[in-house]
């Protein structure tokens, strides 16, 4: 909050320390709904039901959906086919905003209720959420309900205090976003919500990220010759060739270490852009034994890129140097492999640096947590960009602290949340607007 308003401040502040049980609790109850994202289906109806009478509750206009009944979806340049949207309903909610004369800005707050699988080595069931000091464990926890429970907290503190709005604040719980989904966000677009200003809850550890990176899951496949040289036939191992490759990989991966990103949110420090093997698979598996080489070895990858990168860009950019690495061309009989997309491109976006969301919400970062606040590009891909590159925007990421995000004991740090739900709250009053006392 600024500096004409510090009892508004204070209320909020007092409020959200009186309300930290009831925020536990909320976020406790969404981390015990199973919402895993199965890649084609998924999970998410029980909970999002359970969501729609919480903001009824609440007094939100509120309601469900299914993508799939959208006008539009298939047609949005940002929809990805071959998904499964039976029993996985969008959640949107509007705290109606009054505001007599000219009308206050709106600002959503775009949530995802999906999660990544439970990884293995989890200590403890993921979906029993435990406390342990000043930290919430479960699946989700961090990425990313924590985040959502800040944004319904938020409403909820200036609703019970009193304070009105001129402009609306928007709440959507979507399906699908996490594995490069991304149509759970692209059918509220279709659907029509839309505001002036988006916020993404993702975990930032409350710093503030204008900039998403992208990236590209592919299965990359070498293909060879097998069998035994009895008669001095030539054998080509794929294994061989995709282990030249994963040596190049990380090569390449320390390489980009070494450069800045671009202006303006990634260029004043180097970044470690992930080159990630995710899968190796070669050879007959339901075979006791294997005595000769495999005719084909697939490499599953997930690869990161900047904003402005396209996926032929960094298609080539792996082709390219793999030649290099290797001291010869395709041209000159060295074994091209193919690139099988296994999710959609995530392609990175930014918001354009003048948004005047980006000071507002440092400066109640700083009011909050007493310190500067960090604004720079996300260390991670997201759906941010159906917003920011395809009109829909601006939206801009923050979040709360934690750890373990896709990982055992993943955890929500709850102090963190009490000071977002005080961000959060302070910035729906300066954006939106104060209603006048009639």
């Amino acid at each position: 909050m600024n500096d004409n308003e510090p009892s508004l401040s204070l209320m909020i502040r007092e409020w959200v320390q009186r309300n930290r049980g009831r925020m536990t609790e909320l976020l406790s109850e969404l981390v015990s709904f199973n919402t895993v994202n199965k890649v084609v289906s998924g999970t998410e109806k029980e909970c999002q039901e359970r969501l729609l009478g919480m903001m009824q509750e609440l007094g939100l206009e509120a309601e469900l959906y299914n993508p799939e009944e959208v006008p539009g979806f298939h047609a949005h340049p940002a929809y990805y086919s071959g998904k499964n949207y039976n029993d996985r309903p969008n959640l949107s909610a509007v705290w109606a905003g009054g505001g007599a004369g000219a009308a206050g800005k709106s600002l959503l707050f775009s949530s995802h209720i999906d999660t990544a699988a439970a990884a293995p080595d989890w200590p403890a069931d993921p979906f029993t959420p435990r406390i342990e000091g000043n930290k919430l464990y479960g699946l989700g926890s961090f990425d990313m309900k924590g985040g959502l429970v800040a944004s319904m907290m938020a409403v909820r503190c200036l609703m019970e205090l009193n304070i009105r709005l001129k402009g609306d604040v928007l709440i959507e719980s979507v399906v699908d976003e996490e594995f490069g989904g991304a149509n759970g966000t692209v059918a509220g677009r279709a659907r029509g919500i839309h505001a002036d200003a988006v916020i993404i809850p993702e975990p930032t550890n409350l710093a503030l990220y204008p900039a998403a990176r992208g990236g590209a899951l592919w299965r990359v496949t070498f293909r060879g010759t097998t069998g035994l040289s009895f008669s001095g036939e030539t054998i080509e191992n794929p294994a061989t060739a995709a282990a030249r490759f994963i040596v190049f990989l990380e090569a390449l991966e320390k390489e980009r270490a070494g450069q800045a990103g671009p202006a303006p949110w990634f260029s004043d420090r180097k970044d470690h852009l992930p080159i990630i093997v995710t899968r190796l698979e070669a050879g007959d598996l339901n075979s006791p034994l294997c005595d000769v080489g495999p005719v084909v070895c697939y490499v599953d990858i997930w690869v990161e890129c900047y904003p402005g990168v396209t996926e032929e860009e960094l298609r080539n950019e792996l082709l390219q140097g793999y030649e290099r690495s290797c001291g010869r061309t395709f041209e000159e009989g060295l074994g091209r492999p193919s690139f099988e997309k296994m999710i959609r491109f995530l392609p990175g976006s930014s918001v354009d640096p003048e948004c005047p969301l980006i000071p507002l919400l440092a400066e109640e970062i700083e009011a909050a947590t007493g310190r500067k606040a960090e604004v720079k590009g996300a260390p991670f891909a997201c759906d941010a960009f159906v917003f920011n590159e395809y009109g829909s925007g601006p939206a801009l990421i923050l979040g709360p602290s934690g750890s373990n995000a896709h990982a055992p004991d993943e955890y929500v740090d709850l102090d963190s949340l009490a000071l977002l739900i005080e961000i959060y709250a302070s910035a729906m009053i300066r954006w939106c607007g104060l209603q006048e006392e009639r």
